[in-house]
């Protein structure tokens, strides 16, 4: 692993409230802040002990963190973090003495971190899309809804109506494509693709009717994935919570000595 630079988080720009309001209540913002804070200073001091390390260490690090990923995140049971971690890092540092595994296990969970933010990043993006795609969606809707009334109100004012014809029209679906995120392989819905919107002037009342049951299904199917993905990315961000935790854990147990442990790693 080459060495790590300093980097914003991946939702600095933005308050990490705002951006996961529709999951969290909002009076947990400030609570988010506060966190975001503490990401800030975490990240600070791990940056630092990393520079330290030696190289071989650092490889070992990233062999760790892949070991851990596969249990974490494609595993659909409750998987202990810590409990994996430890076992893990014993499996690459060889004859490790136990003062010294919590403090690669912070490094480990680090580096977990990072890949997951960048997923993460990934995920909101594909959500901002979906929720665009619903908002096309239901204009879409409404303006098929127009058109009725409109035609609905001018048969009204003609003295013979005219036989509507009895056509139905048949509109392909949408269907749910599963994708994964490029570092951690996280699974969630990608955004689809819609069928192509029709010029409501040129329908029949009919065919306005077949188009908007069928707009209004797409949307709720749109709905449902939205809903699956952001399930998704509420336990992901619940695991980022856990690996900071425990980053945070260890630090202010040893803090004094993480230093001297990482420099002394092969």
């Amino acid at each position: 692993m080459t060495k790590i630079a300093f980097k914003k988080l991946v939702f600095s720009s933005v308050p990490l409230c705002i951006l996961i309001t529709f999951l969290v209540p909002v009076g947990k913002c400030v609570e988010a802040r506060a966190q975001d804070a503490e990401k800030v200073q975490i990240r600070r001091q791990i940056e630092n002990l990393i520079t330290h390390m030696q190289p071989s260490a650092k490889q070992k690090v990233l062999q760790t963190a892949k070991l851990i990923e596969n249990k974490v995140f494609s595993s659909s049971s409750k998987v202990d973090i810590y409990a994996a971690s430890v076992s893990a890092v014993k499996s690459q540092f060889k004859d490790i003495s136990p003062s010294d595994i919590d403090a690669l296990v912070a490094v480990v969970m680090f580096e977990l971190w990072n890949s997951e933010e960048k997923d993460l990043e990934e995920m909101m993006g594909e959500m901002h899309k979906m929720n665009q795609l619903k908002e096309k969606q239901r204009d879409y809707i409404n303006t098929l809804k127009k058109q009725k009334a409109i035609m609905k109100e001018n048969l009204k004012e003609k003295t013979v109506a005219p036989r509507l014809v009895q056509t139905k029209v048949i509109v392909p679906k949408i269907s749910q494509i599963v994708a994964k995120t490029q570092r951690l392989n996280i699974k969630f819905i990608k955004t689809p693709s819609l069928p192509t919107f029709k010029d409501p002037s040129k329908m029949t009342i009919t065919e306005l009717e077949n188009e908007i049951l069928t707009a209004e299904e797409n949307l709720n199917e749109l709905g449902d994935m939205s809903q699956l993905d952001q399930l998704t990315l509420q336990d992901t961000l619940q695991k980022e919570q856990q690996f900071i935790q425990i980053i945070s854990t260890i630090m202010k147990q040893q803090n004094d000595t993480l230093k001297s442990i990482i420099e002394n790693m092969r």
